[in-house]
């Protein structure tokens, strides 16, 4: 079937942006790109709006949304360890509802693409409810020495296995060895040699705080405490987080590194040399204290792939990956103190086109190019905050909110449009959400 959505704009992130322009798709795919033609029975127009491709969040958790202001002004350790601890009152169902109201949000905000990371699976439930794209990532932990690798492995094999099993025609699968203080050596070097794993994308959260670098850099710190009194022995590396991560063999073309806020012109240098895509979480890792990422050394990085992400409710409140952006680039030039490091376009890129290369999906997403997914969105322009929107570009990054966006296609299917779900039921979630509330404040107060 053909489906043309036009608009003011078009602004297809591989070409100049269109005026007046539409998007023909037929049966999922896009077909052409070009200025307004002759009147359609099948046009969806929307009017003063840019449609653009639909964005792309390379990190998030999509189950912990339910959990979106239960943890507040904490460090990250503090932070970690609660919602570790938190974990364990929540059921299987539990983590499904919270997942599909992430799920639903990304729908709203223009978010076509993810990359989840889940300990549950839930995600999977909720992004082939929703009819999101993009790849789940099954989290694994083993740091513990008295916990036997071959046990974990076996484990995160079984889970990965039911994932795919369900994944259907959107999703893909990866693993997710958490961080370099939930894994251990040995742990990363089972799944190595394991060729049940082999090719497999990975994602994994690399130094994201002053915590976390003190640890593999010192054996000091709060883990290493934490290590001290559960009893646990490790060897720190003497190594930064990347530089660790790097030894450990698990970086490579399929691989997404997390936050990346510690690093210096070596750790970027790894990340360059070895094909691994970095993604970044300005809002989380301002939020929780863990420090200003170097973004605009990664923009100077030749072949440095780069994405963005939102990372979860919990650490963010907001999937709103409009707000990310402008945060990002806001955040770099009054850091650098320069307007001249990054720019509107760079951000908007890690959210299309970059986003989809470091994900490895580039070729199917990412741009409004003929022979791609017909996965798009439109944004409105007309708002008081938008207006006068003589460029598009600009409005969008300096100006633009999650609730601008008028409609969401995935696959040229229309799953949201002017505040409509159109293919899932929103109440019957924020219901169980509202149940899901209660919980967490008895959780709160225990």
């Amino acid at each position: 079937m053909i489906k043309t959505f036009s608009a003011a704009w078009v602004l297809p992130m591989d070409g100049q942006l269109i005026e007046n322009g539409e998007v023909v798709t037929e049966d999922g795919i896009i077909v052409d790109i070009r200025p307004i033609a002759t009147p359609s029975k099948d046009r969806t127009h929307l009017s003063n709006a840019v449609i653009l491709p639909g964005l792309i969040n390379a990190h998030t958790h999509l189950e912990y949304t339910a959990l979106r202001g239960f943890l507040e002004d904490v460090s990250f350790f503090t932070w970690i360890r609660t919602l570790n601890r938190t974990k364990a009152h929540f059921t299987a169902e539990d983590w499904v509802v919270s997942a599909k109201l992430g799920a639903l949000e990304c729908l709203a905000s223009g978010i076509t693409t993810i990359g989840d990371n889940t300990d549950s699976g839930a995600s999977m439930d909720a992004t082939l409810w929703a009819g999101l794209r993009g790849r789940i990532y099954q989290e694994f932990f083993n740091i513990d020495h008295r916990t036997p690798v071959e046990g974990t492995a076996q484990d995160l094999f079984e889970k990965l296995s039911a994932l795919s099993a369900r994944r259907g025609s959107r999703m893909e699968v990866g693993i997710s060895p958490h961080a370099t203080y939930t894994i251990r050596p040995e742990m990363f070097e089972a799944i190595h040699r394991d060729r049940r794993f082999d090719g497999v994308p990975i994602s994994i959260h690399v130094a994201e705080s002053p915590a976390e670098v003190q640890m593999t850099t010192e054996g000091a710190g709060p883990f290493a405490e934490m290590f001290e009194r559960r009893g646990i022995v490790w060897t720190p590396p003497r190594v930064s987080p990347t530089r660790y991560v790097y030894d450990q063999g698990a970086m490579g073309d399929k691989t997404l590194l997390i936050h990346c806020v510690h690093q210096d012109e070596s750790d970027i240098a790894l990340a360059a040399s070895s094909c691994s895509a970095i993604i970044h979480c300005p809002k989380s890792n301002a939020k929780l204290g863990a420090g200003i990422a170097p973004l605009d050394q990664w923009l100077k990085t030749s072949d440095l792939k780069l994405g963005i992400g939102t990372d979860s409710a919990v650490s963010n409140n907001s999937i709103d990956l409009f707000e990310e952006m402008r945060f990002a680039l806001l955040l770099q030039r009054g850091r650098v103190e320069s307007v001249d490091n990054v720019k509107a376009v760079d951000v908007l890129q890690m959210a299309t086109s970059g986003g989809a290369a470091a994900m490895g999906m580039d070729a199917d997403v990412g741009t409004l190019t003929p022979g791609k997914k017909a996965d798009l969105i439109a944004v409105d322009l007309s708002a008081l905050h938008m207006a006068p929107a003589t460029d598009p570009q600009s409005a969008l990054i300096y100006s633009g909110r999650a609730s601008d966006v008028r409609l969401t296609v995935i696959g040229g299917e229309v799953c949201y449009h002017d505040g409509i779900f159109m293919l899932v039921d929103s109440d019957e979630v924020l219901t169980e959400a509202a149940r899901l509330k209660k919980k967490i404040s008895m959780v709160g107060n225990s």
